[in-house]
Parts: C-alpha cells; sequence; structure tokens
C-alpha cells in the first residue's frame, strides 16, 4: 500500500489530478480507453556504431543492474538498493520470468523497464493484446518508469543502450512495445533508437469487456 500512494503522490506532482484518476481506474481494471503506438526495434541495428560512453548519464554515483528472479532481488535490499519498496508487482512479475533493467542513484530507484520473454511474463509488464512472436526471439518491452528526481538526466537513454546489449546476447531479434500517444518523453526516446513505429493502435475496456483494433502504418 506504501509503494501505491509514493506512486500515486509522483503521478499527481508530475502528471496531474485527471491523469492521476485515469490511471487509478486502470489499476482497478474498471476502465481503460487510449491510442497507442506499436513499435519494433532491433538490438543488433541500434548497437551499430554505438559505444557505451555516448550514452553515460548526466549524473554521478549511479549503477545498472539487472533482475531476473526474487533471489537477486532479495540481494539487491539487503545491499541497501531500493527496488521492492518503489516497484509494484515486482515478486509477481520475476516470478512469472520478466526481467527488471534498473539504474540506481546511490540506492535509490531513478530508473526501471521490464522485459517479458513469454506470453505469461507479457501479461504482467504490458497486457495491451498487441502480438509477440516469443518463438522467433522476439521480446516485449514495458513498464518504463524513470524517478521524477531524474528526469532528463539521460537515464532510460543510458539503459536503452545497456538493455539492447543484454538482448543481443540472449540472442534476441526484434524488440516490440507501445507508447501512448500522449507520452511524448517515451516517443523521443525510441527515435533515438531508431525504432520503427509499424501500427496505430485503439484499446477500450470496460470491466470484463474489451476492444482492440490495430491499423497498419506504412
Amino acid at each position: 500500500m506504501s509503494v501505491l500512494l509514493r506512486r500515486g503522490k509522483q503521478i499527481f506532482q508530475t502528471e496531474g489530478l485527471i491523469f492521476l484518476l485515469w490511471r487509478g481506474l486502470e489499476f482497478l481494471r474498471v476502465f481503460q480507453y487510449g491510442t497507442w503506438y506499436l513499435y519494433e526495434n532491433y538490438p543488433s541495428e541500434a548497437l551499430k556504431g554505438k559505444i557505451e560512453a555516448d550514452f553515460m548519464p548526466k549524473i554521478k554515483d549511479f549503477t545498472f543492474k539487472i533482475v531476473s528472479t526474487n533471489q537477486e532481488a532479495d540481494e539487491l535490499e539487503s545491499e541497501g538498493l531500493e527496488f521492492r519498496s518503489q516497484v509494484t508487482k515486482a515478486r509477481e512479475k520475476l516470478d512469472k520470468g520478466a526481467v527488471a533493467l534498473c539504474v540506481f542513484v546511490e540506492q535509490e530507484l531513478g530508473y526501471i523497464c521490464w522485459d517479458a520473454f513469454t506470453e505469461e511474463a507479457k501479461k504482467m509488464v504490458d497486457p495491451l493484446p498487441y502480438k509477440v512472436d516469443f518463438a522467433n526471439n522476439e521480446v516485449c518491452d514495458g513498464g518504463a518508469w524513470t524517478n521524477p528526481k531524474y528526469r532528463r538526466m539521460g537515464l532510460s537513454t543510458y539503459a536503452s543502450f545497456k538493455e539492447h546489449q543484454f538482448l543481443q546476447e540472449k540472442g534476441i531479434v526484434t524488440m516490440r512495445y507501445a507508447v501512448f500517444r500522449g507520452n511524448i518523453p517515451s516517443q523521443r526516446l525510441v527515435e533515438k533508437v531508431c525504432a520503427k513505429m509499424y501500427a496505430e493502435a485503439r484499446y477500450l475496456r470496460v470491466l470484463w469487456w474489451k476492444s482492440w483494433k490495430e491499423k497498419p502504418l506504412a
């Protein structure tokens, strides 16, 4: 509950009351409506000619961590790094096989995103019903969040570079993800990694009724 209250306060301070109410309805699975852009990109292409030094954040005392299991999450907590206290449903996501990619500033969580390698994990990371061909080395990326204290400091850009390295090492060919139409910072980030927008989708959910329509883009 304390995690939810903290995140709610952060959303209210950074996005406003309307967005907070919308996210609350979404969390309660009562109502959700919006337009999303669907993207794909390729880790091997995103890394061509790139080196880590080109993506270093504008901040010191940061640490990048990949968290694949609940045991690793417990180890982070024992080291004093904030993880479980900042991330909702972290235990369930890790249990389903999702992987968290995190940037910590000193001991505080500065940035996090999730990779899902199976359909079961995708439902935890991003329940929007776009298709991901996991059998052919595709992965779903979702749940990205930057601590408001560290926005515009390059944490997401750096984490994206490290994510591409991680996925390339695992043999992933294609990343797929959805970006809300109103989320301009995330759209700018995916442009930096040469992501291709392949469709626009509209989603409506009222209680258990759902509607999903994709419009392919040239």
